[in-house]
């Protein structure tokens, strides 16, 4: 699980083939179905979440890379060993949550922009129990905001992102800031005060370490 979250901070950087080492590493490392003769329940919920993080980390690698075919195979796997009666965060709602994000994704750069809102609908719905992060939450709104940049609805897109930005502001989701002004910056490249704050944002994730791959990355 460690290996995955170093992942996720690379590939939020655009560094999508680093990633994928440490995804695979992961993958290797706790197998890809269930847990080896486990001794208890939580040790089974704990190694199906590792080997989640893994499988949806390796898909949205691979997105990252546009290898939608490999994503789509990768997020088939996950969603054949997500065990949706699970109601709980870690094991069950966390990575059943991050499937239908990528799902998202990959229906968005498949042009399908009526699966990317089916997807991100499904992503709300799970993030309507009061322990969901608010992390979490904001991630999800982002994603539901792309969906309808997608599908052209753009004010619709515009208005989501926008409240995006304040959540993660508020909240100190300075990686959420900055993906909402991306979001936002490519939607209204005249704004410039989304342009001025994409310029902002942008520099404190990198004084604080994010090593964006190129600057068209750091631009969103």
């Amino acid at each position: 699980m460690a290996l995955s979250t170093r992942a996720s901070l690379l590939r939020q950087a655009g560094r999508h083939r680093n990633a994928a080492a440490l995804d695979g590493r992961a993958l290797l490392l706790v197998g890809s179905s269930g847990a080896p003769e486990p001794r208890n329940r939580t040790q089974t919920q704990t190694h199906r979440a590792a080997v989640l993080d893994a499988l949806v980390g390796l898909a949205a690698d691979h997105l990252g890379q546009v290898h939608l075919a490999a994503a789509r195979r990768l997020l088939a796997r996950a969603r054949g060993i997500a065990d949706v009666a699970d109601t709980a965060w870690l094991a069950g709602r966390r990575p059943l949550l991050r499937i239908e994000w990528v799902s998202a994704e990959v229906a968005i750069y498949s042009a399908d922009s009526a699966s990317a809102l089916e997807h991100a609908q499904h992503a709300r719905e799970l993030c309507t129990v009061a322990d969901t992060p608010l992390r979490h939450r904001v991630k999800t709104e982002l994603i539901a905001a792309a969906a309808h940049a997608a599908a052209g609805d753009l004010l619709v897109a515009a208005q989501r992102a926008a409240e995006v930005t304040a959540d993660a502001r508020a909240g100190g989701l300075l990686p959420l800031e900055w993906a909402s002004l991306a979001l936002r910056h490519g939607l209204d490249p005249a704004d410039e005060d989304v342009a001025g704050d994409l310029t902002r944002v942008r520099g404190l994730l990198v004084g604080r370490g994010v090593p964006f791959a190129d600057e068209r990355t750091a631009g969103g």
